[in-house]
């Protein structure tokens, strides 16, 4: 895997010097040369350790060198949940008449649903709650259903986009940002803050913990995003 890894980022090496030479030819033979590469290292489906974090990184290195391409940031969006579906998101074998627990004991849910390093899809679908977990460099790397429907846009596309697009630059640079970094290091933090949400203010609570992998690799932050009315406005006399 490694050397795959290592074969990928020498060629595209030699991409970025053809492109930066105009040298047309270089670059469609190299351009050509990646895919098969990028389709080897993410087909493979390995039962290493090693060998999965390997893929895990790669994944993200490409989509921090690739950030200001957003088509780009798509496609690797869409090869990382792929690995994320392979590998964090198991099958569950939920009956489809199981009724969901009361909200009360949404967090017993998430703690069952996060338990080993796994993130269990279907449990967390049924949470009301916005779940998001975020990657050492700031972008999504998983979204629950709820988040995705609050922000209106579909799974696929959250996946791989920078926070900060979805909290606002300055509140992720003063507030998200060394909350997050002291998450990635081992703390659990909880943040309140207001947002404009459909022309109504909303109270957010947003509690932090690190999210690893059942090898101890640290895959992020998971963020649990509660909302509630702005106990602050009073209702006209």
């Amino acid at each position: 895997m490694e050397a795959l890894i290592d074969l990928f980022w020498s060629k595209y090496a030699d991409l970025r010097q053809a492109v930066e030479r105009n040298d047309d030819n270089a670059t469609a033979s190299l351009d050509r040369e990646l895919d098969p590469l990028l389709l080897a290292v993410f087909s493979s489906q390995s039962k290493d350790p090693a060998s999965i974090q390997a893929q895990f990184r790669f994944a993200l290195d490409l989509l921090n060198e690739e950030a200001d391409d957003r088509g780009c940031v798509r496609r690797n969006g869409h090869l990382l949940q792929m690995l994320v579906e392979r590998y964090v998101v198991p099958e569950t074998g939920l009956s489809a008449n199981r009724r969901p627990e009361p909200e009360s004991f949404e967090h017993g849910v998430i703690a069952d649903a996060t338990a080993d390093g796994f993130l269990d899809d279907a449990l967390l679908n049924r949470i009301s709650d916005r779940i998001v977990v975020i990657a050492p460099g700031y972008r999504i790397f998983y979204s629950n259903e709820t988040n995705a429907r609050r922000l209106d846009l579909a799974r696929d596309a959250l996946i791989g986009r920078h926070f900060a697009e979805f909290v606002g630059l300055h509140r992720f640079r003063n507030d998200f940002k060394p909350s997050l970094d002291r998450c990635f290091a081992g703390e659990s933090i909880s943040l309140t803050y207001a947002d404009q949400i459909d022309g109504q203010t909303v109270v957010i609570r947003c509690r932090m913990s690190p999210c690893v992998s059942g090898s101890s690799q640290l895959i992020g932050a998971l963020l649990v995003m509660q909302e509630t009315a702005d106990r602050r406005r009073r209702p006209a006399a």
